[in-house]
């Protein structure tokens, strides 16, 4: 029997999920594991991602895909701040207010390792996105942890190339480098090279211990 929204689980405030790595990390997969593991548990449940299918979104895309000819770094940090407001304002505001779990694959992090690791000063880069634009943090990220050689390993067996824009060696290990630098206390770091399910019983445990804390205030 299919659960109604009025029959659906909820979390005073929400409860707000990210899920960061590198390119070729697993995080998609495991992002859309989790929600589908809610879904079936009957929590409200929303999976959404950055960048999004917006119009800045859409920008963000051709620039992974065709390179950056054209963009500027100042230019291209205002697209992702851009679609990023628009996506909080849409969506992920929305959804926490109504008590859903949201499961976000990727957030303000990876733009402060991605465009960090173009040459962005990473602390200026967090203090525009948590502090100039107060976008609202995340209850737990999940940085799905793997080396660059094997990221762009996984990119290469699953779509027979990488894109011009993001996905080179030397640049993922800069930006890996920067996510390894991350120490906030909500961010988890889980090891990629488990087999997806290892990994997805690791991340619904801490979940579920996540939802067990705010469920029992």
């Amino acid at each position: 029997m299919k659960t109604t929204d009025n029959q659906k689980k909820r979390i005073d405030k929400g409860l707000f999920i990210v899920f960061e790595g590198i390119d070729g990390s697993g995080k998609s997969t495991q992002a859309a594991r989790l929600f589908h593991d809610l879904e079936a548990r009957g929590w409200d449940a929303v999976l959404t991602r950055e960048p999004t299918d917006g119009p800045w979104g859409r920008k963000i895309r051709d620039i992974a895909a065709k390179g950056r000819s054209g963009t500027s770094l100042d230019q291209e940090i205002g697209i992702f701040v851009q679609d990023r407001r628009e996506h909080v304002r849409q969506v992920i505001r929305p959804a926490l207010r109504r008590g859903a779990i949201v499961i976000c694959d990727r957030y303000y992090f990876s733009t402060i390792a991605y465009q960090g690791a173009l040459g962005a000063d990473p602390a200026a880069l967090r203090r525009l996105n948590e502090k100039t634009h107060r976008f609202p943090r995340p209850d737990a990220v999940f940085y799905i942890r793997i080396t660059p050689r094997a990221g762009i390993a996984r990119i290469n067996k699953k779509r027979g190339g990488a894109n011009a824009g993001y996905e080179k060696l030397e640049f993922l290990e800069r930006v890996a480098a920067i996510f390894d630098a991350m120490d906030d206390p909500f961010f988890v770091r889980i090891k990629g090279a488990q087999r997806p399910a290892a990994v997805a019983r690791e991340v619904s445990r801490r979940v579920s211990a996540l939802i067990s804390e705010r469920t029992c205030d």
